[in-house]
């Protein structure tokens, strides 16, 4: 019998909020040749491409929609008139692209959200993109395409040190706010939980709920839980996650995080519901003020769209710590960097091409006109530059540039391991509906993460 199975809508851009399950695309496809060569750039400056063969582009339709794919496609069609060009579309990639790995088809450049990356790059089914960071930039004179990225950038999406995937948006994630109503109250954003949990007392005396999360999605909040750790304990906690360090889940910041969102629910302090309600669902009903706080990623905006009343003053903060006065990690380190995964398929039928538009995704007015379209920053350097910014977008780029350096990305076990991360999100959902302790999700946890480690099946990684 297959052990190919179904996923979620989505894995969080990588900030931010994962689905509950990964893709297990790659245990389903059939190994390509090992070694997929990288593409080089020719010496004119471009990749090397047959100009009229197909190309095929898969984009996630989800938070970001499709309408910013326009552009990077009209100009391949521009720079290759005889290629025909086509867009695929959808939220559920493992099973409209799993049969096509397994036929060795897959399209040729994908906006990868659902499948497991860690596992197509361990099995010889992504291209090795390294040479696309030495390509000349498509827009760009003089500079290479590594030149015009944020910092970061260029050093993620990497297994044993290979690059597989590209970033293309610069995601910031936290708790998110509608400040016009966070000033009519005179509330101020809490610092640590000690902070939160007493504001949440005074905004439920107001009859509106303090917090929702998209409870049929428990990886919404089970983000914002580990960095609440990671602020507590320091640096040294992800590093034993990620490395399937034993009992690395038993840390006490680990159970006081888990005790404090838990409070979230045995208080109820969740709108009434919020354990049940998707994505949109949870969304929706907190742009209509029905919730005062609300976890996600900088896509927030886009994908809430009209629903979101014009006046609402959209603003996101960092998550809080534990305790202020006793944290590790400043409260304005705020967890984000390069995010969003675009891959080129070693078996695709155009793989040349797929490098030659994911160059042009990243040239600056593909990158500007995303910004435009999305209100999200993305990581090419001066992209959002001249364009008159939302306040969502102006909150993201203050809580970066307050961050410094303190910006800190996604464990990696969220990018190594999809199926304990899917363990992990269920977990969570058992937090948080109340079935489990506290103590008793970090026992969960660290059995799964056990199990991780045991498994001679899973390719381990370490950071």
């Amino acid at each position: 019998m297959s052990t190919c199975g179904t996923v979620d809508r989505r894995t969080l851009l990588r900030f931010a909020v994962a689905a509950p399950a990964a893709g297990l695309v790659a245990s389903c496809a059939q190994p390509a040749k090992s070694g997929a060569p990288a593409v080089a750039p020719t010496a004119s400056g471009s990749i090397k491409v047959d100009p009229s063969a197909p190309l095929e582009f898969f984009n996630f339709d989800g938070g970001y929609g499709k309408e910013w794919t326009t552009l990077p496609l009209d100009l391949y069609r521009k720079e290759f008139p005889k290629a025909k060009v086509k867009l695929s579309s959808g939220q559920q990639l493992q099973q409209q692209l799993q049969p096509r790995f397994v036929q060795g088809n897959p399209p040729d450049l994908i906006e990868n959200v659902g499948l497991d990356g860690a596992a197509l790059a361990a099995q010889n089914q992504l291209l090795e993109i390294s040479s696309l960071l030495s390509a000349p930039a498509f827009d760009q004179r003089g500079k290479t395409v590594a030149q015009t990225l944020l910092p970061g950038v260029a050093e993620t999406g990497r297994y044993d040190g290979k690059k597989y995937q590209m970033a293309y948006v610069f995601g910031v994630g936290g708790i998110w706010y509608s400040k016009p109503l966070m000033d009519k109250h005179g509330w101020e954003y809490p610092k640590d939980w000690d902070q939160m949990l007493a504001l949440c007392t005074e905004i439920k005396k107001t009859g509106v709920a303090p917090w929702t999360y998209q409870g049929k999605f428990p990886g919404y909040l089970s983000v914002p839980l580990l960095w609440t750790a990671y602020k507590a304990a320091g640096p040294s906690i992800r590093a034993a996650v990620d490395n399937l360090e034993p009992n690395a889940w038993r840390h006490p910041a680990f159970i006081e995080s888990a005790t404090r969102y838990q409070e979230l629910a045995s208080k109820k302090y969740l709108l009434e519901g919020s354990q049940a309600l998707t994505h949109t669902q949870s969304q929706t009903y907190w742009a209509q003020g029905k919730a005062v706080f609300i976890p996600c990623g900088g896509w927030l905006e886009n994908e809430l769209g009209d629903i979101a009343p014009k006046d609402l003053g959209m603003t996101v903060a960092p998550v809080p710590g534990l305790q202020a006065a006793t944290d590790k990690v400043p409260f304005h380190m705020v967890s984000g960097g390069p995010g969003g995964a675009l891959i080129v398929p070693a078996k695709a039928k155009n793989p040349q091409g797929g490098l030659e538009l994911l160059r042009i995704i990243l040239s600056k007015q593909s990158m500007q006109n995303f910004t435009k379209l999305t209100n999200s920053m993305t990581v090419v350097k001066g992209a959002s530059e001249g364009l008159q910014l939302s306040s969502a977008m102006a909150s993201m780029e203050n809580v970066v540039a307050d961050a410094g350096t303190d910006i800190v990305q996604d464990w990696n076990f969220r990018l190594w391991y999809a199926k304990m991360l899917a363990n992990f999100d269920q977990a969570m959902a058992a937090l948080m509906n109340l079935d489990i302790t506290p103590d008793e999700w970090s026992k969960r946890v660290q059995r799964i993460a056990d199990d991780t480690a045991k498994d001679p099946s899973i390719k381990k990684y370490h950071s």
